[in-house]
């Protein structure tokens, strides 16, 4: 049975492909997290300076590298572009086997997350391709349910395998879900990037007859140049990512301090060490359940709405935390729990919303570009909120930095509340899927829908419509009419991939009578391409006068 709310985006078949990528990457991140800290502090005893340059390492490359690696991914076929780093990524963790020192493994982090900084706006740029926009919040939220469960389980996973094993056998797992994860994507079958594609993300009308592929070196790295300034310009004149932007990055400061300070806060609060794993847990589980609540029940609120609610109810949480500790307020531990539920379900609810928000605001031919651009902030935030929050918890003190900082984030979000846009358009009904394909008739039995006898057309059932239209009407081996019939499956599967690739790329099929969604099926590949790269042209035109995400402006103009 088709999954709905939280699930509904597991409908798609080509969405299927890429979580399953998601699943097995995301376990292998954390095996190859623990199996580092494993191999620096206890193999190589690195001490903090070893453990602290490895963390750099992975972290450096987003800040520096990410801008540029969407440029690229704009630019380039997304399938090919997502194998291709996950192959590179595999071959990078086995060179962590032959690592003779801490150098070198610095060496091969780095050129492992900088190959990531590619594969992340690649997997964006095909999200918002594989999945209608009535889909996409239930889609983030799979994700992130994904990510959190993987932080929980992933870190056992991998320390179940360091006891029966080594830090060299967790690399092995790792590399090997890099591959499964490459031969997963290589199923997936998107619409091609045109030469319209590269025209409008180069930024050219291709009106000089050239397709932008070919170009002197200094012309490509002006094109370069100009399409990285194209997309954080738009990420500048957006109110809608502008506002995504500041309540993530906020939230994401507060929250990881308060992550960095929380032993010290159960000690403020007067509870045991003994109960600082289950507060953690507590957090989790929070998370957990709020990516399958927005995912369930989020599409029913104004995402706007649900960002800034979640986000001021995150600040007074931590500002109650705050509170406490400045006045020595006691109270039973168990009944700290739910609060450390509350902030991770809220803080949760900011993420998913985050990046509903931006693939909602971003035309397909800029996602790529605007994904790393929103992304720069709260990373430089990510790092340095453990540290800023420190100190200003040995200058402030601790209980005034969470008093603080919780009443500036519940204030942040009833003023994005107020500044959230009144005209934000509903999402656009679910397209109906495409139709299960027909089974094939026995060996010598007459095929549904076949001629009788007399030779006339048939009448046809509710299961079986009849066949619509003259013989000559279709081109050799294409189906026929509303009630067309298939010679082979391939065709059948064909036809039910044209018809989801356009779904996927925003095409509402809505009142679309039957005749219409025949013709649709009809379609070759390369027609659906062509139809998709005029749309995403259009989106990208459109939205650069507009604030309504582009599909919603243009509406069913191609259709």
């Amino acid at each position: 049975m088709p999954g709905t709310g939280f699930l509904s985006a597991l409908n798609h078949r080509q969405y299927r492909l890429l979580f399953g990528g998601q699943l097995l990457s995301s376990f292998g991140d954390w095996i190859d997290f623990v199996a580092l800290i494993s191999l620096v502090a206890y193999q190589w005893h690195a001490g903090a300076g070893g453990l602290a340059v490895v963390s750099a390492a992975a972290a450096v490359p987003w800040m520096v590298l990410a801008p540029f690696a969407g440029v690229w991914a704009d630019r380039l076929p997304q399938k090919p572009v997502m194998i291709g780093c996950d192959l590179a990524r595999a071959v990078l963790v086995l060179g962590y086997l032959l690592a003779p020192n801490l150098p070198v493994l610095v060496v091969l982090v780095v050129a492992k997350v900088a190959v990531s900084t590619l594969f992340v706006p690649a997997q964006q740029s095909t999200l918002t391709l594989v999945v209608p926009k009535s889909s996409l919040l239930a889609a983030n939220s799979l994700s992130g349910f994904v990510t959190q469960v993987s932080k929980i389980a992933g870190p056992a996973l991998g320390g179940v395998l360091l006891t029966v094993t080594s830090p060299q056998g967790a690399f092995l797992v790792d590399a090997a879900t890099f591959l499964a994860s490459a031969l997963i994507l290589s199923r997936l079958r998107l619409p091609a990037r045109t030469p319209t594609v590269r025209a409008a993300a180069d930024g050219s009308d291709g009106s000089d007859g050239s397709d932008g592929s070919e170009s002197t070196e200094g012309s490509g790295r002006g094109r370069f140049g100009r399409e990285l300034r194209e997309g954080i310009a738009f990420v500048l004149g957006n109110r809608v990512l502008l506002i995504a932007i500041g309540s993530l990055s906020a939230t994401i400061f507060l929250v990881l301090a308060f992550d960095t300070l929380s032993p010290l806060v159960l000690v403020e609060l007067g509870i045991a060490k003994s109960l600082y794993g289950p507060a953690i847990a507590a957090v989790a589980v929070g998370a957990v359940t709020g990516t399958v609540l927005v995912g369930q029940w989020g599409q029913r609120w104004n995402a706007f709405t649900l960002l800034a609610t979640s986000q001021a109810a995150t600040g007074v949480l931590i500002a109650l935390v705050g509170a406490a500790a400045l006045t020595g307020y006691r109270m039973a531990p168990a009944l700290w729990l739910p609060v450390a539920v509350g902030i991770g379900l809220c803080s949760t609810g900011i993420l998913v919303v985050f990046l509903y928000l931006v693939q909602r605001a971003t035309p397909q031919a800029l996602m790529g570009r605007v994904s790393t651009v929103v992304n720069i902030v709260p990373t430089v935030l990510q790092i340095s909120a453990p540290v800023v929050g420190a100190a200003l918890a040995v200058w402030l003190g601790l209980g005034w930095v969470l008093a603080g900082a919780g009443l500036g984030l519940a204030l942040l979000g009833g003023l994005f509340l107020w500044l959230r846009p009144a005209d934000e358009p509903p999402d656009p009904a679910e397209p109906p899927e495409p139709p299960e394909p027909a089974e094939l008739p026995e060996p010598g039995a007459a095929a549904p829908g076949a001629p009788t006898e007399a030779g006339s057309a048939p009448a046809g059932t509710a299961d079986t419509p009849a066949t619509a239209g003259p013989p000559d009407d279709a081109r050799p081996g294409r189906p026929v009419g509303p009630g067309r019939q298939y010679g082979t499956r391939k065709k059948v599967d064909m036809a039910n991939e044209s018809v989801e690739a356009l779904a996927a790329n925003g095409h509402s099929f809505e009142g679309a009578s039957e005749e219409q969604l025949a013709v649709i099926a009809n379609l070759s590949p390369e027609e659906v391409e062509v139809i998709n790269s005029i749309k995403s042209r259009l989106d990208g035109e459109v939205a650069a006068h507009s604030v309504a995400p582009p599909s919603d402006t243009v509406g069913g103009l191609v259709w």
